[in-house]
């Protein structure tokens, strides 16, 4: 088996993915070759240390402007304006973002 693909997470966010609080992520486009059915290790990025493996549910285009409150639910962020001002410092003029949503394999995956 190859190299496991890294879906990579800043510090700060590993406990709320390892433990599903976080449910998905945007990225741009450099980041949105996942597919559906995909396993990745969920990495931190300062350092590579291993969060733990992911499944890919979905990638989904989304636009900057039409980011919603179902957005920021899976970023695990309680407002819209919050997960813009969020992504507008990631991102400072994408405009054309990826939803990726995944779910966390447990050791009976």
């Amino acid at each position: 088996m190859g190299l496991m693909e890294t879906l990579t997470f800043f510090k700060r966010l590993a406990k709320q993915v390892k433990s599903g609080d976080k449910t998905a992520t945007l990225r741009d486009a450099s980041e949105s070759h996942y597919v559906a059915g995909q396993r990745v290790e969920a990495r931190q990025l300062e350092d590579g240390e291993l969060i733990c493996q992911l499944e890919i549910l979905a990638v989904e285009p989304v636009t900057f402007d039409s980011l919603n409150r179902q957005h920021a639910k899976a970023e695990n962020l309680p407002f819209v304006f919050l997960l813009k001002w969020i992504i507008r410092r990631i991102y400072p003029a994408q405009t054309q973002l990826y939803f990726i949503r995944y779910r966390v394999l447990t050791a009976q995956d």
